[in-house]
Parts: C-alpha cells; sequence; structure tokens
C-alpha cells in the first residue's frame, strides 16, 4: 500500500510539472488523465455544430433528454431547432440519436481533469458545453437532464414536464413554464427565477435554493444543509418546504393558508401575515437546526 500511495504521488507530481512546463512553452490550459498524462491548450476549445444529426422533420422532436459529465448544458430558445458543442477533446464528441420522437444527446467524459493552469480563470465561453436550441413557439412534452461536475441551464423554454438531475453543478431555471418540474440536485445550487410552474418538486443536499419572482401553484421543496430563499413570488395552493441544517427565509411571497414547525432555532413571522397561519395549513413549513423568517 505504502508503495502504490508513493506511485500515485509520483504521477501526479509529474502532471504539476507538465502543467508549469506547459504553460511556459505553451499556453495556459488543463492536464487531464486519459490512459495517461496529456495537456489540452485554449486555443484547441472549438465549437461544432451537431444540427446535421438532428430529424429532417425537426417538428417531430417532443421531448429532449440530455446526459452529460463535465459540460455544461444550455437549453435555450431560438428561431430554429439546433445542438453545438464546445469541447476540447475530438475523440469525445456528443452522440445524438432520434427515436419515437425523442432527441436523445450522450456525452461521456473519458479523461479526468487533474489540475487547471491558467493565469486567469478558464473563460465561460471556452468552457465544455452543449447547447440546445428551440423554436419559440415550440412547447414540448418533457425535457430531461442528467448532469454531474457541470451545470444545467435552462432559459426561455416551454416543456410540460422538466427532470433535471445534477451531481456537483448547480441548476439554473430563468423564465421557464411547465406544468410539473423535479429538480434533483447535489452538491450544487438550485436557482429559479421568474418560472412559471403548476407544481415544482425540488431535492436539495449540501447547497442553497433560490426561488425569485415567480408564480407556482404547488412547491414541495425538500432539503439538507442548505438554505431556502424564496421572495418576490407567489405559492398559489400549497405544499411543503422541509429543512434540515438550515434556514428558510420567505419575503414578500404570497402564500396560502400556512404552518410552521421548528424544532432548533428562531421563527419570526410578520405581523402582517399571521393571520394566514392555521394548524391544518395549505402549506407546511418545517425546519430542523434552522431558522424561519416569514415577511
Amino acid at each position: 500500500m505504502k508503495r502504490k500511495t508513493i506511485i500515485g504521488w509520483s504521477l501526479l507530481a509529474v502532471g504539476v510539472v507538465m502543467a508549469t512546463s506547459a504553460a511556459v512553452i505553451e499556453k495556459p490550459g488543463t492536464v487531464i488523465w486519459d490512459n495517461g498524462f496529456s495537456y489540452q491548450k485554449r486555443e484547441a476549445v472549438k465549437t461544432d455544430d451537431l444540427s446535421h444529426q438532428l430529424p429532417k422533420n425537426t417538428q417531430d422532436i417532443q421531448k429532449i433528454a440530455v446526459n452529460a459529465t463535465d459540460t455544461d448544458v444550455y437549453v435555450q430558445q431560438g428561431d430554429t431547432f439546433s445542438v453545438t458543442e464546445t469541447h476540447v477533446d475530438s475523440k469525445n464528441k456528443a452522440k445524438i440519436s432520434f427515436l419515437n420522437n425523442e432527441l436523445k444527446i450522450e456525452k461521456a467524459t473519458t479523461g479526468h481533469r487533474i489540475l487547471d493552469f491558467d493565469w486567469d480563470e478558464f473563460d465561460e465561453v471556452n468552457s465544455p458545453r452543449l447547447t440546445i436550441t428551440v423554436p419559440r413557439h415550440v412547447k414540448l412534452n418533457t425535457i430531461a437532464v442528467t448532469q454531474s461536475d457541470s451545470e444545467v441551464t435552462m432559459a426561455d423554454v416551454t416543456a410540460d414536464t422538466i427532470n433535471v438531475k445534477s451531481d456537483n453543478g448547480d441548476v439554473n431555471l430563468v423564465r421557464v413554464i411547465s406544468q410539473n418540474v423535479m429538480t434533483e440536485v447535489q452538491n450544487a445550487e438550485a436557482n429559479l427565477h421568474n418560472v412559471t410552474i403548476d407544481k415544482l418538486r425540488v431535492k436539495l443536499n449540501n447547497d442553497d435554493l433560490t426561488l425569485a419572482g415567480s408564480s407556482v401553484k404547488t412547491l414541495e421543496a425538500d432539503l439538507e444543509n442548505g438554505d431556502a430563499d424564496i421572495e418576490h413570488s407567489k405559492i398559489e395552493t400549497g405544499g411543503h418546504i422541509r429543512n434540515q441544517n438550515g434556514d428558510i427565509a420567505i419575503e414578500t411571497t404570497q402564500l396560502p393558508t400556512f404552518s410552521t414547525q421548528n424544532n432548533t432555532g428562531d421563527v419570526e413571522v410578520s405581523p402582517t401575515l399571521t393571520g394566514q397561519q392555521r394548524g391544518n395549513a395549505a402549506f407546511v413549513i418545517q425546519n430542523q437546526n434552522g431558522d424561519i423568517e416569514i415577511e
């Protein structure tokens, strides 16, 4: 075991030397491990248009499913259906298939990032990403994204059902309209701004939830080790927020009848809202080891 540990540290040292040498001799970039060390220069980043792999009749696309690793996923509104990929590894391009009205996009990463070596932060424009553009007049049945180690962002899109599962990467929904949204996030934030959703379900571990400027009929949020911040929004029908080891703050938000339950922490409710508190309420706010503030 000791010998293996020494070998491991030796390999890491080699990677550091490679990164330093490459930064001085060539350009800053990233050292990855893919059956051996390799160095990726910033100039190696390029964007490919994968739209030629879409079905001829794009109006047949009713569902979009994305499975990606180490690659940001953007779903946005535009004039026509398109898929582009910004990447550094030409050997590992995204794969697109279409069956039963479902567009499936898969991007697995074979190399594992060891060390970023740059004088500045890696430019977001040049970071690995998949960009899916949906025509503004199209309402999809389903958008499903499974992601790890990068971000998921959806903006100005409409779908009956949206499912997002992310490990170690933020989930951002902006001006999204949907009947049913499920967000499951580990070790990263869930940020929802100006969304209109009939039923929103959030499961979040080890980071924060922000819901702002939004209209939600039913909210079901379950958090652990993070804060919940609801502001300038409307919860129309009810649901719940359950949190462990974090605060719950609700500000200038329209609520149905609600109840608060807290094990360890303070509860502060604005006097203007105390009349909406009831034992058998439509919206239940529960917390352990954290404060509840409603104003």
